[in-house]
């Protein structure tokens, strides 16, 4: 049996840390306000692909990533493949990215056609 060189070992941990960093940053609040917002803007593209629902919306002429829970947790909210389609309007209710260069929102309520969806009921207050 050959032993690797400890350099490519070494190497390989150091770029899973940094991918489980970056993987746990994203799907956290930390990138996030802590204060909702509310935007109202029309489905361009819905995806349920793993690892989490999402949705791109159109909003006052710019394009929003919206991120939604995980597949499991957005289906026990109701939100599932025929909720919504393209073209739909819809309002988020969410956490934008604190980077105010990036149209990026993690909704905890999506509303389409009167329906709200609470994805972390938790976070709704009142």
């Amino acid at each position: 049996m050959r032993i690797k060189k400890p350099s490519a070992i070494l190497t390989g941990l150091c770029l899973c840390a940094l991918l489980a960093t970056t993987a746990a940053a994203h799907h956290g609040w930390s990138w996030a306000e802590g204060e909702l917002s509310e935007l109202t803007g029309t489905i361009r593209e819905i995806s349920f692909a793993p690892p989490h629902p999402s949705l791109e919306v159109e909003i006052e002429g710019e394009v929003w990533q919206v991120d939604l829970g995980n597949p499991n947790q957005t289906q026990r909210a109701g939100f599932a493949q025929g909720s919504a389609e393209v073209g739909d309007e819809v309002t988020i209710l969410g956490n934008r990215s604190l980077d105010e260069s990036e149209n990026l929102i993690k909704a905890v309520r999506i509303t389409v056609g009167g329906q709200n969806y609470d994805i972390y009921p938790g976070r709704i207050e009142g």
